[in-house]
């Protein structure tokens, strides 16, 4: 008989037995099937609770699966963009003010056509190989504790990739012109550290397609490439090549669709005089320090709209109409033409237009040495423009001291070099240093001692400068946006590679 057929075996060979009467075989009645399988039920009563338990647990866990699939998204999206904050055309413009260097308010008047006077519009594919090939990419660690300038300048020279054959006036970029530049002009390690970690900054901001800025884009990528050739570095740079060589690829392309305009639009305006002179002026620097033949047609095509685009009086004007001559337009083309001299490319009619744009800063002047903006006078923001620009091409010390003196006086008394004070302004600071370094002397020392500490103390933390608090400059200063934001780090750093960047002998090359 089988087990199941007999759930407990051992009664039948259980006995009872009494005294004095034969023993008899107690035999249990049979039980039906589902008594049986109750009774195997509750023998196995805990395994089966087991099993209950188990199967609710992974009927919830799948549920949950399920639901997280079907209702909650994944947690990385791909999605296009390029980081920046916003495009350019919802950016709010500034007001109309020579205090910042690229406003962006429209002007009505008609744009002329205006050809570069000797060379054919530019077509290029301008694919990443036409240009010197950078290195890959490394990290380079910034030493914070440096106090050895030579050694750190050393350094420096390195990282920039060997240059040689640069102007005189270009030397202190590199190697031991640079160690001495820095020691001779007595720059800090800090403010050293402060142009490296702007840098670096810059480096991380860029667009993927080469360029800065949610708005303003040729002045924005002008500026910031002559930050990274002020500190000496080349596409050969091992920190920053790669940044230079897509900046450089971004100009050549744009500007090359543009016909040489840098301004990278089709005609010129308001915005775009600046735009264009800023980044021919970063164009002329990079084929100065890297002779690279590929933008050579761009960069003298751009500088031929400038030489086209002077006005009767020397200056220039909006939309290069020619109506009038506006010094805060004039300075920026008056660098572009400078850096074109240094390039040593001859190209037709620099130096005779910097020459009669000497005249018109001469006109400009007011009775206490500054300058005006479109007529004689004295307006603080705008004489470092023209003390700079005279000092750039063929200024003497003598004629231009009345003008200096003034500055330093207004600085003292009205306008102090404060970040955050309510008449900050870095358009005027930054002609200001440049102006001070060229004149020299106790200028020099007088502003390196105010500007030095404040700009590098002003820092971010992240490498980049914050919004500024006064209430005399337009947004390029005081906004939050990605354009100000690049404007005014590029502005700082500019102002702390003066000690390096342009040395004030060798004015004419």
């Amino acid at each position: 008989m089988s087990n199941f057929e007999n759930p407990n075996p051992m009664h039948d060979s259980l006995q009872t037995e009494q005294e004095g009467e034969p023993q008899q075989q107690i035999v249990e009645p049979r039980l039906t099937f589902i008594q049986r399988f109750q009774q195997k039920l509750a023998e196995s009563r805990y395994f089966m609770l087991s099993c209950v338990i188990h199967t609710g647990i992974v009927i919830i866990m799948g549920s949950i699966v399920l639901y997280k699939a079907m209702v909650e998204p994944p947690d990385f999206v791909a999605e296009g963009g390029d980081g920046l904050i916003s495009t350019a055309e919802d950016l709010s413009p500034p007001p109309e003010s020579p205090a910042d260097a690229v406003p962006t308010e429209q002007q009505v008047t008609p744009t002329p056509t205006i050809n570069s006077p000797t060379i054919d519009v530019i077509q290029t594919t301008s694919a990443a190989s036409t240009f010197k090939v950078a290195p890959q990419q490394v990290s380079v660690k910034i030493n914070t504790n440096t106090s050895d300038l030579t050694k750190a300048a050393g350094n420096i020279a390195k990282m920039g990739g060997g240059l040689g054959g640069l102007p005189g006036a270009m030397k202190g970029r590199v190697g031991a012109g640079k160690a001495k530049a820095m020691a001779d002009n007595k720059m800090k390690p800090a403010a050293e550290m402060a142009v490296l970690k702007g840098l670096a900054w810059l480096q991380k901001n860029q667009s993927p397609d080469g360029s800065w800025g949610d708005g303003n884009k040729g002045a924005m990528t002008g500026l910031a490439l002559l930050c990274f050739l002020g500190h000496g570095e080349t596409p050969e740079s091992q920190q920053f090549g790669l940044t230079v060589n897509k900046a450089v690829e971004w100009i050549l392309t744009n500007g090359a669709t543009n016909e040489g305009r840098l301004s990278m639009r089709k005609s010129f305006d308001q915005p775009g005089v600046y735009e264009h002179a800023i980044c021919t002026y970063a164009l002329g620097e990079y084929y100065t320090m890297t002779q690279d033949v590929n933008v050579r047609e761009l960069f003298k095509q751009a500088v031929g709209y400038i030489v086209q685009g002077q006005g009767p009086g020397g200056g220039w004007m909006y939309s290069y109409d020619k109506t009038a001559d506006d010094l805060s337009v004039t300075g920026w083309q008056i660098q572009a033409l400078k850096a074109a001299h240094l390039s040593k490319l001859g190209i037709y009619g620099v130096d005779e237009a910097l020459d009669k744009a000497m005249t018109c800063l001469e006109r400009l002047k007011g009775p206490k040495g500054g300058y005006g903006y479109r007529s004689p006078s004295d307006k603080y923001s705008l004489s470092g423009v023209g003390i700079l620009c005279q000092l750039f091409w063929k200024g003497e010390k003598g004629v231009l001291k009345k003008g200096m003196e003034w500055v330093l006086d207004e600085t003292e008394k009205d306008y102090p070099v404060k970040y955050l004070g309510p008449k900050a302004d870095l358009y005027a600071w930054y002609y200001h240093t440049q102006a001070c370094l060229m004149f020299g002397g106790s200028a020099w020392t007088k502003w390196n001692r105010w500007f030095q500490d404040e700009i590098v103390g002003a820092q971010a933390a992240d490498g980049s400068w914050p919004p500024m608090a006064s209430n005399s400059v337009g947004n390029l200063q005081t906004a939050a946006t990605m354009s100000p934001n690049v404007y005014r780090t590029t502005l700082c750093i500019l102002m702390l590679e003066v000690f390096y960047r342009y040395m004030p002998t060798n004015r004419e090359g």
